[in-house]
């Protein structure tokens, strides 16, 4: 069992932290239009991220959380955009894997100080205690591109082609980038497996997006996210804030058999 990306978004007017829409998910269950239920087995937070052009605060809430009074304050935040600034590290990353009781409701609070309804998006990595590690083998770097139109703020599955096709057998996902022109992350869909693993994306073009801090998004990667065949090549679902209409992924994979 690896992860899965939670996400949220509102066009918000709040001085307050006030709890923040979810983004719908298929593979989630939701106790109501703010609240998504822990996934058992996926009950602790591994990493988060929040922004929006006035955000001044963001943070997690789940009853078990609130009786241990830890409440978790996403810090730092990307005060200036709901996507993540490639240059500088954003991404909310505790010591330790907090641990959330499986079933219960988990939230995402926000407060901004614009002039109007400004968006807030928030992200959450969840997963077991421990990530299951890579397997042994050469990593193999392996580039797909898309052509789906997207729609803004809702993940949206995009069908990649790889550059080359892959070698007969079976391979392990530890790890990939996404990028677009608008795109805030995207998360993997691998045959077979419900839970969906997720990376913030690069938005741009791929020229620009590659430029980025690596501090931003190697503790992100490397473990095992899944495995599939050559015939099974993975799709994957993209969060963005505008309609984007070209994708593309650097997969890395590790070939098992």
């Amino acid at each position: 069992m690896a992860t899965h990306l939670l996400a949220f978004k509102q066009t918000l007017d709040s001085a307050v932290l006030a709890p923040i829409d979810v983004v719908e998910d298929t593979q989630l269950t939701k106790f109501d239009s703010k609240t998504f239920a822990v996934p058992s087995g996926l009950n602790f937070i591994h990493w988060a991220f929040a922004g929006g052009p006035n955000i001044t605060r963001a943070k997690i809430v789940t009853p078990s959380l609130t009786v241990r009074r830890a409440e978790v304050e996403i810090i730092p935040r990307n005060r200036g955009s709901v996507r993540i600034d490639k240059n500088v590290v954003q991404i909310f990353r505790p010591f330790v894997p907090i641990s959330l009781v499986p079933s219960e409701g988990i939230r995402l609070l926000a407060a901004e100080d614009g002039t109007g309804a400004t968006d807030v998006v928030g992200l959450i990595s969840l997963g077991p205690a421990s990530l299951p590690p890579p397997p042994a083998g050469e990593i193999r770097t392996v580039r797909a591109t898309g052509t789906t139109t997207l729609t803004p703020f809702n993940w949206t599955k995009v069908t990649l082609t790889p550059d080359e096709s892959l070698e007969a057998g079976t391979y392990t996902l530890i790890g990939f980038i996404p990028i677009s022109a608008g795109i805030i992350a995207a998360r993997a869909i691998i045959v077979g497996q419900v839970n969906r693993p997720g990376v913030i994306g690069f938005a741009g073009s791929e020229a620009d997006a590659a430029n980025f801090n690596p501090a931003n998004f190697y503790p992100l990667l490397n473990y095992n996210m899944g495995s599939f065949s050559h015939i099974d090549f993975p799709a994957f679902e993209f969060l963005s804030a505008s309609a984007d209409t070209v994708e593309t992924v650097i997969l890395y994979l590790v070939k098992t058999a």
